[in-house]
């Protein structure tokens, strides 16, 4: 079964060529090199990306892709999101084998995520959750992309969050771990997730200062107490969490805020912004 893209045309272009030309721009104006040969150190083993529309967040999510590109595309990456639109279970995997983007299909690790449901109860099969979700398909395309370019085949496994409380981040992030270790997978998290949103840039910017600080400290307890006691509308805390305790059950410690952004700076309309960043976390 084919998941279909469901925001091409939206979010990003649906022709193929205006797609890969503008994330090549995307790339160019952030001078993100995209080496023919990656160094294939595979340090970076989680990356924190946002999800708008490309003309909103494709510069912020260009820092970490670059980052990606040279390190190394991973053989399977694990792309949580956040759920937008209600449907679906507490964690959500896909049903689809493959998900079509205007690049091109990409095939799901469909083994991790056998194994995934197994051994974890909060985890099931609902592809109620996936058929709508933009925040893990806008972050196919710039994978392809870099693909394409280093001519490296990938496969996904998609995970939409619904409950996104501690325990169940904490156990979804062992849960990858160990997954990862029994197939003997080389991996990477990619975290999707928008910070403060519809707030004046000043006011979302103090506050996602307050996330990235926490991010770079990779303390998920203090992430969590800003989100609470600054009414922080981040989207995609879940995600971030699950990334950051998976980053330390494979020793990396080392997190990089690479970014950060607002959605006010595409017209300079700075009343009522979202807030991007990109970060990844690497050994």
């Amino acid at each position: 079964m084919i998941r279909k893209p469901s925001v091409a045309g939206l979010f990003y272009e649906s022709n193929k060529s205006l797609l890969e030309e503008n994330i090549k721009n995307i790339f160019n104006k952030t001078g993100q090199n995209i080496p023919t040969t990656p160094s294939n150190t595979y340090k970076t083993k989680a990356a924190i990306v946002p999800h708008a529309g490309y003309i909103y967040s494709g510069k912020t999510a260009s820092y970490a892709y670059g980052d990606i590109a040279r390190s190394g595309i991973c053989d399977t990456v694990v792309i949580i999101g956040p759920n937008h639109t209600g449907y679906g279970d507490d964690i959500s995997l896909t049903t689809s084998n493959t998900w079509q983007t205007p690049i091109g299909d990409v095939c799901v690790d469909s083994e991790f995520n056998n194994e995934l449901e197994k051994i974890n109860s909060n985890i099931t099969f609902s592809p109620e959750a996936h058929i709508k979700e933009h925040s893990i398909e806008v972050e196919l395309p710039f994978l392809q992309y870099i693909s394409n370019i280093q001519k490296k085949s990938f496969k996904i496994v998609p995970i939409v969050i619904t409950r996104q409380q501690k325990n169940f981040c904490v156990e979804l992030a062992h849960s990858i771990y160990d997954v990862s270790k029994k197939l003997n997978r080389n991996i990477m998290v990619v975290a999707s997730t928008d910070l403060t949103h519809y707030e004046n840039a000043t006011s979302a910017k103090n506050k996602d200062e307050k996330i990235l600080k926490s991010i770079e400290d990779m303390d998920i307890d203090s992430l969590l107490n800003n989100i609470n006691k600054y009414n922080i509308t981040m989207c995609g805390y879940g995600p971030t969490i699950t990334a950051i305790i998976y980053s330390k059950l494979v020793n990396a410690n080392r997190s990089i805020i690479l970014n950060y952004s607002n959605s006010g700076e595409v017209y300079n309309d700075y009343e009522s912004v979202v807030g991007y960043a990109s970060a990844v976390i690497k050994k």
